[in-house]
């Protein structure tokens, strides 16, 4: 398995279809094998509304990795929203279908950083337990994916807010 930018489609397979199965290793489940996998379930079956299945099946997963989702630990709502948002639009923007390039895509634009966030919202509003429950509104400045996703008209970054 690769540590860079540059999974293969074994690699992204691996990754999306463990996490489904929840059987991808725990340990090996970082920021970067997040965004990987929201790469892939967005490409591989898009008529899905992972916004909605997204929540249950972290939970899940985390669960059956033998975590916990409670007020401090496992399934942070705010976070994985704002990064739904975020890779589906370098998702649109990459080549139809292809899931390699998609990955790569995400992993080389700033959302892979795992601060990416921190410019739209402190770090105690972010961390907090509401955000953790509940969508907030960043306190530091308006959510744009431009900031951490592609170039993207004002019209895009609307239609991606409104999607949350």
């Amino acid at each position: 398995m690769t540590t860079d930018i540059h999974p293969d489609a074994e690699e992204i397979a691996e990754v999306g279809e463990g996490f489904l199965g929840k059987t991808f290793p725990p340990d090996r489940f970082h920021h970067r094998e997040h965004l990987i996998m929201m790469a892939y379930l967005l490409v591989k079956y898009p008529a899905h509304d992972w916004r909605a299945e997204l929540p249950d099946l972290i939970r899940s997963y985390n669960v059956a990795a033998g975590g916990i989702n409670d007020e401090t630990r496992g399934y942070h709502h705010t976070i994985t929203m704002a990064f739904v948002t975020i890779v589906e639009t370098i998702v649109a923007r990459a080549e139809h279908g292809d899931l390699v390039a998609a990955c790569r895509a995400v992993l080389a634009s700033p959302a892979a950083r795992q601060d990416a966030l921190l410019q739209f919202w402190s770090h105690e509003l972010l961390f907090s337990r509401e955000a953790r429950r509940n969508w907030v509104a960043p306190d530091q400045r308006a959510f744009n994916v431009s900031g951490v996703g592609d170039d993207l008209t004002t019209a895009e970054r609307e239609a991606c807010v409104r999607r949350r």
